[in-house]
């Protein structure tokens, strides 16, 4: 992720968090994405799933939880941490208000991945799909928007997260299409699986994958690509808006979204590589 710049990217962001709000930004962006690598891993990543929310819910709530898998601590870790920025000892609104939303939307979060595993290995049209995608993309912004810049209005970032989390998933599609397909995660609609070659696919469902033919036809790349582009431009303008309302003195404030932007863009960046026909 160097390559791209995410990590330094990341890292500004970070310096401009502290304490427990620099700790939740890490579990959210590090715990879950833990929890994700090992849910792909799992014949039965439903129950494995419902056990990660169980575990989630009671640490929010206080309880002690002994556990001995790495993405069950960071899930626990997390619950704490919400707990604390929530029930702090010097309670203050941001602080409250950072804890209480990033548990609803952890939560709302695994409520779409449980749909989105139930379609392993199904091949959807586009309105599924898209509404995967973007029920996905915008609960992991909201998320982070949240912990950068808890809004006064709390459905103010709503269309912002959205556009940028849609964004992120469209661009993240295109450079994760061969580990999503062969994971079972056919992110490309059924409408234009013929762009898709190195698979096998029967009654709309995948059957299977020959990885040394695997791959993703020029012409849907450069079009998905151009799709991602016109949504990020349309984040770009609502995230300058957000911008301007924030106050002027607060230039901390102000460069937590302007690198939020500049972290959703480096997904784009990467997507961009599968535009040329030499990434075939």
């Amino acid at each position: 992720m160097d390559r791209y710049g995410r990590t330094q990217i990341y890292c500004k962001i970070q310096a401009l968090l502290e304490g427990k709000r620099r700790r939740a930004l890490d579990l959210v962006n590090h715990g879950i994405a833990m929890v994700d690598d090992v849910l792909d891993s799992k014949t039965d990543p439903l129950s494995h799933l419902k056990r990660i929310q169980e575990i989630f819910r009671q640490s929010f709530f206080g309880a002690t939880i002994e556990t001995s898998e790495p993405d069950e601590q960071a899930v626990v870790d997390l619950g704490h941490t919400l707990n604390e920025l929530t029930h702090s000892a010097f309670p203050n609104f941001t602080d409250n208000a950072i804890g209480r939303h990033t548990y609803l939307e952890v939560l709302n979060y695994w409520d779409a991945e449980q749909r989105n595993l139930r379609r392993r290995w199904q091949v959807l049209d586009r309105e599924t799909l898209d509404g995967i995608t973007s029920d996905i993309g915008s609960l992991v912004a909201s998320q982070m928007l949240f912990i950068l810049d808890p809004p006064r209005d709390p459905y103010e970032f709503i269309p912002l997260a959205k556009m940028y989390g849609l964004a992120v998933k469209l661009a993240d599609n295109l450079s994760d299409f061969r580990d999503d397909i062969q994971k079972g995660f056919v992110n490309i609609p059924k409408e234009d699986i013929h762009h898709v070659t190195g698979i096998y696919v029967e009654d709309d469902r995948l059957t299977r994958v020959d990885p040394d033919n695997l791959a993703l036809g020029l012409e849907y790349r450069g079009r998905e690509y151009q799709r991602a582009q016109r949504v990020f431009e349309v984040a770009d303008n609502l995230l300058l808006k957000a911008r301007l309302n924030r106050p002027i003195w607060d230039r901390r404030l102000d460069e937590r979204l302007h690198l939020f932007g500049e972290f959703c863009h480096t997904w784009l960046d990467q997507a961009k590589e599968l535009t040329l026909p030499q990434s075939l």
